[in-house]
């Protein structure tokens, strides 16, 4: 029996991308553009004078300085060391020379301490009309949720699936999944394509009132509403999958494919039992609206829903028994696409992963402002090898031309003000010698310590007889 099936037709891919944008970031800057540099250094001034009062007792950011910043971030994503403060360290195996050589170390946890993205004094409090959990970070997620779509027609094969920011601190959206990797932290619904471009997410705030029904049905719905009539295929797991939402995707003229609990409302109680069934068999059932129930057996029995695979088309694939020997089993499409398919999210979240801006705060929001910044650069990399067509591009290359680009400006402008074509990374610091080359080398350096009285020249007596006893 076939199923109702329309083909995707749509170009997808990237778009609206300038023709003069040809390095990493000028791709990155179509993302997370110019203009939102220009608000968070503005809003980073706002706090600043907020907070201290008198404009007299801070030094004010600019733009360059605050891109400057944040390609430093990105840098110590890259370049690991077990302490901020160890990027300016006095000893020198320590010690990053280039990093140190961008924004003194005090400037720096300056900007770190005092960057924002919004007006606190223009915040709703809780109660009021246009109360918003997400406040702080509003201008950047309604400016990524743009940029992401607009320079990104989405592929044929999208999944739906959590994302975690991992956060151990007090907020009232952080969220505990004893089962996931990341246990603790924020819950982000995340659609994504193939090649881990991440086009819409939803950050989950928790429940109003009430626990909300139907949540996962809604998640959905919301992230697939911009490619509606356009017959994606979109995959999601258990959590989501429902006959209604089948239904109401067949409806929007997008096709969609999940496991399924058992237990499910609207599920066909008639398929085979486990026993009834050996490994590689399936069992189907269709409705009059074209939904397909499927029970496939492995180790166990699994199921799936489908409004637009043809229950009847399937393969075989090649699948490890206990003693070690592979066997032939059929494996019908639906199963095939599904695990295909479903871990594009994964993908997405592997790549933000390998060199994340790992920064560590006791403001809940600057997790997730991270977050997104590791987000957007993962989403430019992904643009740049399809636009460019250059496969061989590695993220971390990627990444450093980002920062390099961020960075830039700020330390030919330093070089300017110095008037000076000395390497920066000969910035002087005050030497430390370890202990065993004092020691040993001819001419012994003087060894620092705590500012205390000289016990021989004081007067005080303690210091004098405590030194007489040294002497002895």
């Amino acid at each position: 029996m076939n199923n109702e099936m329309h083909s995707f037709t749509k170009e997808s891919g990237p778009r609206n991308i300038p023709v003069d944008a040809c390095s990493p970031f000028d791709v990155f800057s179509c993302l997370f553009p110019q203009e939102f540099v220009s608000n968070i250094t503005e809003q980073t001034n706002l706090y600043a004078l907020q907070k201290f009062g008198d404009p007299q007792k801070f030094k004010k950011t600019n733009e360059e300085e605050m891109k400057a910043f944040l390609g430093i971030n990105i840098f110590m994503g890259i370049k690991r060391l077990p302490s901020i403060k160890d990027y300016w360290s006095s000893n020198e195996e320590i010690r990053d020379n280039y990093i140190s050589s961008i924004m003194p170390r005090n400037r720096f946890m300056w900007m770190l301490g005092n960057i924002h993205l919004n007006d606190n004094y223009k915040q709703p409090k809780k109660g009021e009309p246009g109360y918003d959990k997400l406040y702080k970070l509003r201008p950047l997620l309604d400016k990524l949720q743009y940029t992401y779509n607009f320079y990104y027609d989405a592929d044929e094969h999208q999944s739906v699936d959590e994302s975690m920011i991992k956060f151990k601190g007090r907020s009232s959206l952080r969220q505990y999944m004893p089962q996931k990797p990341i246990k603790r932290g924020y819950k982000i619904w995340v659609r994504a394509n193939k090649s881990g471009y991440i086009a819409e997410f939803q950050i989950y705030t928790g429940k109003v009132d009430s626990a909300e029904k139907h949540l996962g049905t809604r998640v959905v719905k919301d992230l697939t509403k911009n490619i509606a009539g356009e017959y994606h295929k979109v995959y999601f797991d258990n959590y989501f999958t429902s006959m209604n939402l089948m239904n109401d995707l067949k409806n929007s003229k997008i096709h969609g494919c999940g496991i399924v609990r058992k237990d499910r409302k609207g599920l066909p109680k008639d398929l085979k039992r486990d026993k009834e069934m050996n490994r590689g068999d399936a069992d189907w059932r269709i409705t009059k609206t074209g939904i397909v129930s499927m029970k496939t057996m492995d180790k166990r029995g699994i199921y799936f829903l489908s409004n637009f695979h043809d229950p009847e088309k399937a393969n075989s694939v090649q699948r490890k028994m206990k003693d070690g020997t592979i066997i032939e089993v059929s494996c019908p499409d639906l199963v095939r696409d599904y695990n295909e398919n479903m871990g594009h999210v994964d993908k997405a979240d592997m790549l933000k992963s390998l060199y994340e801006i790992d920064r560590k705060s006791k403001r809940w929001w600057l997790r997730i402002f991270w977050h997104f910044i590791d987000v957007t650069i993962v989403n430019a990399f992904v643009l740049f090898r399809k636009r460019c067509d250059c496969q061989s591009l590695e993220l971390k290359e990627f990444r450093v031309a980002v920062a390099r680009g961020l960075i830039g400006m700020h330390r030919c402008e330093k070089r300017r003000r110095r008037n000076d074509d000395y390497d920066l990374s000969h910035k002087k610091f005050k030497r430390q010698v370890p202990n065993e080359t004092r020691q040993t080398e001819s001419k012994h350096m003087p060894m620092y310590g705590t500012s205390v009285r000289c016990g021989f020249c004081s007067t005080n007596r303690t210091s004098s007889h405590k030194m007489a006893l040294y002497s002895v």
